[in-house]
């Protein structure tokens, strides 16, 4: 008997706490902890969105699942940002709509989910922000209002180019210092 998928990913999940495993559009997908490039560009955003989280009472998670529902996919971003007491389905999963900003860097084996899928998922189930951080493109891309399904507003900003947050964040990410590496 083959087990449902979500019973399947839970049981990798377990198995596996130290990788970030997630539900793809009916795949079980387990990718390793980021480069010391990867981590860096972490870092980089953590630096300039600290004292606006701090600020206004929120809290930046670097390991948490994105619910979107019961039957969809399961992300787990690079860096979460949620609000006090966010909605929370499990432990481990918080609701889409329970966030203030969701960034993931994109690497060789994600490329696509960044930039495609997610940005497809996150939207209907209200994740206000979601920043895509690509060193491979030298961009980052935020993807914001979401509005009938979709995002309304997508902003590119490329290495070196300042990108505004919008509210309630009303603060500017520098590009350089994320992709300078």
């Amino acid at each position: 008997m083959v087990r449902p998928l979500e019973e399947r990913y839970r049981t990798v999940r377990d198995l596996l706490p130290e990788f970030r495993v997630e539900k793809i559009h009916g795949r079980i997908i387990v990718n390793e902890t980021g480069t010391w490039q990867h981590n860096t560009i972490i870092f980089q955003v953590l630096s300039q969105i600290a004292d606006p989280v701090a600020e206004r009472g929120w809290e930046i998670w670097p390991n948490i699942t994105i619910y979107l529902g019961p039957d969809d996919d399961q992300y787990v971003p690079d860096l979460t940002v949620v609000p006090m007491n966010p909605r929370m389905e499990r432990d481990h999963a918080v609701h889409g709509d329970s966030t203030v900003l969701v960034a993931d860097v994109v690497s060789v084996s994600n490329s696509y989910e960044c930039h495609f899928v997610k940005p497809r998922s996150y939207a209907p189930r209200g994740v206000p922000l979601y920043m895509v951080i690509d060193p491979y493109q030298r961009l980052v891309k935020l993807h914001s209002r979401p509005a009938g399904g979709d995002y309304t507003d997508e902003t590119v900003a490329f290495m070196g180019v300042p990108l505004k947050l919008p509210d309630p964040w009303n603060c500017t990410i520098e590009t350089k210092k994320m992709l300078d590496l």
